[in-house]
């Protein structure tokens, strides 16, 4: 598996661990990894909590658990959705890569709302000024994406 899969693997790993577990230091987000398997450092499971969107919340007791922002508040998914039903244009796909139209100057903030959305199979963006590259994964079906995106975006 290239580092892309593993990343994205990892970073699956990790979205689950949290969903289905309170936990509340890196040290113990990383250990859950290892239990499954999955090697990294303390460094790498930082990256994925800022690059995934996980906050730590109160719980009833008074202590601070990891989640996922999705979870905690549905409204920064719906405000990310909003971005892009507002801005987005069109979406093609060329390869494994997936071409964004948007409005003049909008194309970072449409990554920015991809990037933290958490869809499956992107392992990454690149903005312009009104376009935004999105790239598929090895082995991901970039038909599948454009298809999810679109759904998301509501565009046919």
């Amino acid at each position: 598996m290239q580092a892309s899969g593993k990343k994205q693997s990892r970073q699956s790993a990790l979205l689950e661990v949290i969903r289905r577990n309170k936990l509340s230091t890196q040290s113990e987000l990383r250990a859950a990894l290892v239990d499954r398997g999955i090697e990294c450092d303390q460094g790498t499971v930082s990256r994925d909590i800022r690059e995934l969107g996980i906050v730590k919340t109160a719980t009833e007791d008074g202590s601070y658990v990891y989640s996922v922002l999705e979870q905690v508040s549905p409204f920064v998914r719906t405000t990310r959705l909003a971005v892009l039903k507002q801005m987005v244009r069109s979406v093609v796909a060329s390869g494994n890569i997936v071409v964004i139209k948007c409005g003049p100057g909008n194309a970072p903030a449409v990554g920015d709302a991809l990037d933290h959305l958490g869809l499956t199979g992107i392992i990454g963006t690149v903005a312009g000024d009104d376009t935004l590259l999105v790239v598929v994964a090895e082995g991901a079906a970039t038909s599948d994406t454009v298809s999810q995106l679109k759904k998301e975006i509501g565009i046919s």
